[in-house]
């Protein structure tokens, strides 16, 4: 009886590159870069500190209701990148275990089919939009005033940019893919092992993919890294900056301003963010939106010198 495919290894990542690459080809977690509409500079960085207020206060409910040293970003890309590590788990595993049962009787070992995965991968994918309005920050800022006020708790925000240790995550690899060769080696008859060859050829090949993060490889690596982080007791964290921006005024005096010229206008600013906590069962843990407004003030930024020496120094 001719052995049959064990591992769909090759179908399986081409879809998580596919799917990977239509969600973001950047390779950053974010998504949309910031949006400039109607609102100037002055009110995009007042609103940016009311981001950091927020994030201070968000770092303090996830400090209470996450007990564990490590918080996973919601991005696509971290997703992908953890389910694309399990996915080569699950197919390598497969592939051993058929090496292993190769003898008078093989029967074909289960996978995940391919419309199942691709599923699970276009969830992940939409499952991170962001809104416009008056401007969108960069999803990475948040990330970053995220990371500081989370460090303060000691607790780590792992990211796709920043999943962990690469090392301990590419040591995963080799020793799956070590596993699949003393498993290979064992199995003294070449022609029976024939197809299984086929598969483990395919699945190395696979590896050097084009993904989001360069190659295949490289995602799964990030994602065994961010297994490997988390741990058993990690919790995710979900964010939507779901609103930003703000105002400027001028007040107009009519007979100041018969001699003076018109007043510097004052900002204001402000921004709505939402969170969501889950447990590693996706459970709900902790969730609310946080809404920050400055009043209108005035900016005054340093004076820029009226002259440089531009001229090289002297010996």
């Amino acid at each position: 009886m001719k052995t049959k495919a064990v591992c769909l290894i090759i179908t399986i990542l081409c879809a998580s590159v596919s799917l990977c690459a239509q969600g973001n080809n950047s390779g950053n977690p974010s998504g949309p870069a910031a949006s400039q509409g109607s609102a100037t500079i002055e009110n995009q960085m007042i609103a940016y500190d009311v981001l950091r207020q927020i994030a201070d206060q968000m770092a303090e409910r996830v400090a209470q209701n996450c007990k564990c040293t490590n918080v996973l970003f919601n991005d696509p890309n971290a997703q992908s990148q953890i389910i694309t590590a399990k996915a080569f788990d699950v197919s390598a595993q497969a592939l051993i275990n058929a090496y292993k049962a190769l003898g008078p009787k093989v029967e074909a070992l289960a996978t995940p089919s391919l419309s199942d995965i691709a599923a699970l991968l276009g969830a992940i994918k939409s499952s991170a939009t962001y809104s416009n309005q008056n401007f969108q920050p960069t999803p990475q800022s948040m990330i970053t005033l995220l990371s500081i006020a989370l460090n303060k708790k000691n607790i780590a925000l792992r990211t796709s940019i920043l999943p962990g240790d690469l090392d301990a995550g590419a040591k995963g690899v080799q020793d799956k893919l070590n596993e699949i060769t003393k498993a290979q080696k064992e199995v003294k008859d070449e022609k029976a092992r024939a197809d299984l060859d086929k598969e483990f050829s395919g699945l190395r090949t696979s590896l050097t993919a084009t993904s989001p993060d360069g190659t295949i490889l490289a995602t799964i690596i990030k994602g065994k890294a961010l297994l490997n982080s988390l741990g058993s007791q990690s919790s995710t964290l979900s964010v939507s900056v779901d609103a930003a921006g703000g105002d400027t005024k001028v007040t107009h005096f009519f007979w100041r301003e018969l001699f003076w010229p018109t007043p510097s206008p004052s900002y204001n600013g402000g921004a709505v963010v939402s969170f969501l906590l889950t447990d590693p069962n996706g459970s709900f843990q902790d969730g609310d939106q946080f809404h920050y407004m400055y009043d209108f003030s005035k900016l005054k930024s340093p004076k820029v010198p009226k002259a440089f020496d531009v001229r090289p120094p002297q010996r």
